[in-house]
């Protein structure tokens, strides 16, 4: 059986001190083996935010049954497409082969119009955030639900990307199917996990865009074999929480 080892970081978010408590694999993984301390990292991130940023007078719309924003691209890091991939494997039959399905044809659609071939182009090119924010909305807008969606909920919620983890509103939940800045208010976060280690861990498969569009991680595995080297697991978090740091 594998061993942990197990870490506390006191440090400062949004003002306020956070004592983060995780457990990380004792002998050498991929980032992969520290993917469960970063959910749980992420977690509390979010949670701290809310805090900080949510009134009295608020409420975080999301919940069970509102699976709106699922329709929207999600960016995954490069290893989290190997643990999004390994999951579905996991899965007993019928319900993988249903989902793998669902995968194809999102990823069938999205080809029909040149999705991600004209993304790839854009950041190639050179683009600005609102092209960008304008080729994730018309993904939005062939309303792909996600391959998880089940029943307008997330049947994966505790393995759910890093991502999909800071989405948060405060407005009504019925904007989110017609999104625009004047009628869906987000919690903005400072300290994204999801982008932290998009930035910081990548092997010479990831050039443009910087993450994996999670409708085509199965697809995506198949052809890119994990190269990630293997460090001890709190080697890997020295270096995110040393990244996490710098001003």
């Amino acid at each position: 059986m594998a061993k942990n080892v197990s870490a506390q970081v006191n440090l400062t978010l949004y003002g306020q001190p956070v004592a983060l408590q995780f457990a990380v694999p004792a002998e050498k993984v991929t980032p992969l083996g520290v993917l469960p301390a970063l959910q749980q990292i992420d977690n509390q991130f979010v949670d701290t935010a809310v805090a900080a940023f949510v009134g009295t007078d608020q409420a975080i719309s999301c919940q069970a049954g509102c699976g709106a924003c699922c329709r929207q691209v999600v960016p995954l890091a490069e290893f989290e497409a190997y643990h999004i991939a390994a999951l579905v494997e996991r899965l007993p039959e019928p319900r993988r082969s249903e989902v793998k399905q669902r995968f194809a044809d999102g990823c069938a659609q999205l080809d029909q119009i040149g999705w991600l071939e004209r993304l790839q182009q854009q950041l190639e090119q050179g683009t600005t955030h609102d092209a960008v924010q304008s080729h994730a909305l018309e993904y939005f807008r062939q309303n792909i639900a996600c391959p998880f969606l089940e029943a307008e909920s997330c049947s994966i919620h505790p393995d759910r990307p890093l991502a999909c983890r800071e989405y948060l509103v405060t407005s009504p939940a019925e904007h989110c199917r017609e999104p625009s800045p004047d009628t869906v208010k987000h919690i903005e976060l400072k300290f994204q996990v999801s982008r932290l280690v998009r930035k910081l861990w990548k092997t010479k498969h990831i050039t443009q865009p910087d993450s994996v569009p999670m409708i085509y991680a199965l697809q995506w595995v198949k052809t890119h074999p994990n190269q990630f080297p293997k460090k001890r697991g709190a080697e890997w978090m020295q270096e995110f929480f040393e990244y996490l740091a710098k001003p």
